[in-house]
C-alpha cells in the first residue's frame, strides 16, 4: 500500500523489544526445563511430557480467550497495554518458581509442580503474549511495513535467545571434574531462572513503555464486536481459506517443533557427546542464521512473495536441521576428534536457523494480512481473536508432540539421571530415530501453505478500500 508514512524506528524497536519475554520463556522450556525434570531431578519423560502437555492445552485453551477479551477492551489506555503491564510482574515470578521444586518432592510431586507452574507461566505469558501479536498486527496496515515489524519482534527474539544460550549456558552451567556437562549440575539451574525472571519483566514494562505514544491512533473495539457471538467470530475466521492454511500449516510445524524441542539437549549430550560450553558454541549456528532468515524476508518477499518463501523455508528448515543426524546414523560423519565435526554441525545449524527465521518471520506477516482482509469481510477488528486461534492449534500439537517425545523416551528406555558415558550405542541410536520422526509433520505442512491465497496485489487492494470505508464512516 503507497503513501503510508513508516513507523519511527524507536517504535519498531520498542515493539521487538517485548518479544525478548516470550523468547526466554521458551528458550528456557526447550533447553532447560525439561532435561532438568527429567535427567538432573530423575522425573520420568512420561511424567514429564504429560505434565507439559497439561500445561500446553491449558495455554492453547485460554489463548482464544485472550484474544477475544482484549478485542474487546475498552479503556483510555487501548485494548492491548493493559493486559502487557498487568502480566509482566507476576509473570517472572511465576518463572522463577518453576524451577525450585523442594528437594523432597516425589515422582508425583514433581509431576504436580511442573505442571502447575508451567500452566502458571503459560497463563500470565497468554495474558501479555496475545495482545502484543495483536499490536504488532495494529501498528501498520503496509504490505512490507508489516514485515519489518516482525522483522524487528525477530531481531529482539535471536538476541534474547542468544543471551539465554550462550550466557546462560555459560555463566551458570560451566563444566567442571565433578560435572563433566555442566548442565547436569542442580545449582546452576535456580541462577538461570531468577536472571531469566528480571529479563522477562523488565522487556514487557519497556515495550509497553516504549509504544504507548501509538495508543491513540490503533484501533478501538466495534460496537459490532460486543454483539457478535463467538461462534460467528469462528465460522468467519474458519471461512477464509488462507486462515485455514496458516492454521493447519502451524498445527504440524507445532508438532514437529515439540518433538525436537523435547529431545534437543538429550541429543547435545548423549548422541552427540557434547560439553555445555560445545552446546553453546554451537548454538551459534543456528542464533546466527536466524537474523539472516529475517533479514532476507523482505527482499524475498519483495521478489517472490510471502506464500512461496515460507513453502521454501518449510522444507530447508527439516533437511538442514537432521542432515547431520542421519548422515551419523549412516556412519558418514566425521567423528568428533576429526576437525571438520564442528564445522559440520555448525554449518547445517546455521542453514537451519535461516530456515527458521525465514519462515517465523513470513507466517507472522501472513497472519496480518489474513487479519486486514477478515477486517474488511466482516467488518469487525479482531487481530488478537485471530492470532490467537492460530496459537491455540500451534500449541495443542506441540502438547502433542511433547508427550510423543516423552512417552518416546520412556518406551525406548532411555535412562534419566545417566552420565552421557553410561549410556549404550543402541540406546543413543533410538534416541536419534525418534528425533528424526519430527520431520514428517514438518514436510507435510508445506501441503497447507500451498492453499494461502494472499498476494501483494490482493493485500493492497484490501488495505485500500478499507481506508476508503473509514473514510465514510
Amino acid at each position: 500500500m503507497h503513501g503510508t508514512p513508516s513507523l519511527p524506528v524507536r517504535t519498531k524497536l520498542a515493539y521487538g523489544i517485548g518479544q525478548v519475554a516470550e523468547t526466554i520463556k521458551s528458550t528456557g522450556f526447550d533447553i532447560f526445563l525439561f532435561f532438568y525434570f527429567t535427567q538432573v531431578l530423575g522425573l520420568t519423560g512420561t511424567l514429564a511430557g504429560l505434565a507439559v502437555m497439561v500445561a500446553l492445552i491449558f495455554d492453547a485453551v485460554t489463548d482464544p480467550l485472550a484474544g477475544y477479551v482484549s478485542d474487546h477492551w475498552r479503556s483510555r489506555y487501548g485494548r492491548r497495554h493493559p493486559f502487557m503491564v498487568v502480566a509482566a510482574v507476576p509473570l517472572g515470578f511465576a518463572w522463577f518458581g518453576l524451577f525450585m521444586p523442594p528437594q523432597s518432592l516425589s515422582q508425583i510431586g514433581l509431576f504436580f509442580w511442573l505442571a502447575g507452574f508451567a500452566i502458571l507461566v503459560r497463563g500470565i505469558m497468554t495474558l501479555y503474549y496475545v495482545p502484543y501479536l495483536a499490536l504488532g498486527a495494529e501498528l501498520t496496515k503496509d504490505y512490507q511495513e508489516r514485515t519489518s515489524v516482525a522483522a524487528w519482534r525477530g531481531v529482539c527474539g535471536v538476541l534474547a535467545a542468544a543471551l539465554v544460550v550462550l550466557v546462560g549456558l555459560s555463566l551458570f552451567f560451566p563444566d567442571s571434574a565433578e560435572f563433566k556437562n555442566g548442565l547436569l549440575n542442580p545449582t546452576g539451574y535456580p541462577k538461570v531462572a531468577l536472571a531469566g525472571a528480571i529479563l522477562m519483566s523488565l522487556a514487557i514494562l519497556t515495550s509497553a513503555w516504549g509504544t504507548r505514544d501509538r495508543i491513540a491512533l490503533l484501533p478501538k473495539a466495534s460496537n459490532s464486536l460486543v454483539r457478535a457471538p463467538v461462534r460467528e467470530d469462528i465460522a468467519a475466521a474458519w471461512g477464509n481459506v488462507s486462515f485455514r492454511a496458516l492454521f493447519v500449516g502451524t498445527m504440524l510445524v507445532a508438532v514437529s517443533i515439540g518433538i525436537v524441542q523435547t529431545l534437543n539437549m538429550h541429543l547435545n549430550v548423549y548422541f552427540w557427546q557434547l560439553s555445555s560450553s560445545a552446546i553453546a558454541f554451537l548454538a551459534i549456528g543456528l542464533l546466527v542464521g536466524w537474523p539472516v532468515g529475517i533479514m532476507l524476508a523482505a527482499p524475498l518477499h519483495r521478489r517472490f512473495d510471502k506464500k512461496r518463501t515460507i513453502i521454501v523455508a518449510a522444507l530447508i528448515g527439516p533437511l538442514a536441521g537432521n542432515v547431520a543426524v542421519v548422515a551419523r546414523l549412516l556412519g558418514i560423519f566425521p567423528e568428533q576428534s576429526s576437525p571438520l565435526f564442528v564445522p559440520l554441525i555448525f554449518s547445517v545449524l546455521f542453514v537451519a536457523g535461516v530456515a527458521a527465521g525465514l519462515a517465523v518471520i513470513s507466517g507472522a506477516s501472513m497472519m496480518a494480512d489474513v487479519t486486514q482482509e477478515h477486517h474488511f469481510r466482516t467488518g469487525r477488528s479482531q487481530e488478537g481473536f485471530l492470532f490467537s486461534a492460530t496459537a491455540f492449534t500451534g500449541k495443542m500439537a506441540a502438547a502433542v508432540g511433547y508427550l510423543v517425545a516423552g512417552v518416546g523416551l520412556d518406551l525406548i528406555g532411555f535412562p534419566v539421571q545417566a552420565d552421557p558415558s553410561q549410556v549404550t550405542l543402541a540406546e543413543v541410536t533410538r534416541l536419534a530415530w525418534l528425533n528424526l520422526s519430527a520431520c514428517l509433520f514438518g514436510f507435510a505442512s508445506v501441503c497447507a501453505y500451498f492453499f494461502y491465497g494472499i498476494d501483494r496485489a490482493r493485500q493492497e487492494h484490501t488495505a485500500r478500500e478499507l481506508v476508503a470505508r473509514e473514510a465514510l464512516l
